[in-house]
């Protein structure tokens, strides 16, 4: 999953890009154990729409550029969440169901988040500036 990350950030971060309207949109479905995902996404209107179904999900999201968006759905047993946003127009829309659920949420923009968590070990942590 690293090499899509990279991808976004070649991708989305070049000159060439400058005077188009971009939408990058990084979708994954990851069933199994131990699923995890990296992704960085710099550049205009970006999008990170990942749902993980298994054992010990885990979700490392970085977003650099104008309208991040984050929709994140993890099922499962260790649903493990760290979303950090840079720059204007940020979302995180969050749903963790399982039995340890950890959320991790960084914003530095207009900042908006919707997080639900069913299970035994809901955790939050927001920084917003």
């Amino acid at each position: 999953m690293k090499a899509i990350g990279l991808l976004a950030t070649l991708v989305t971060s070049g000159s060439a890009f400058a005077d188009v309207s971009l939408q990058l949109t990084s979708l994954l479905e990851r069933h199994a154990l131990a699923n995890g995902v990296d992704i960085t996404q710099l550049g205009d209107l970006n999008v990170a729409d990942v749902t993980q179904g298994g054992d010990t999900n885990y979700a490392v999201l970085l977003q650099q550029g104008v309208l991040n968006q984050v929709l994140l759905q993890q099922y499962g047993s260790g649903n493990q969440a760290q979303i950090r946003q840079f720059g204007n127009n940020n979302t995180a829309d969050i749903l963790q169901q399982g039995e340890s659920n950890l959320i991790q949420l960084e914003q530095w923009g207009n900042r908006g988040f919707s997080i639900e968590q069913i299970g035994n070990g809901a955790e939050i942590s927001i920084i917003q500036y």
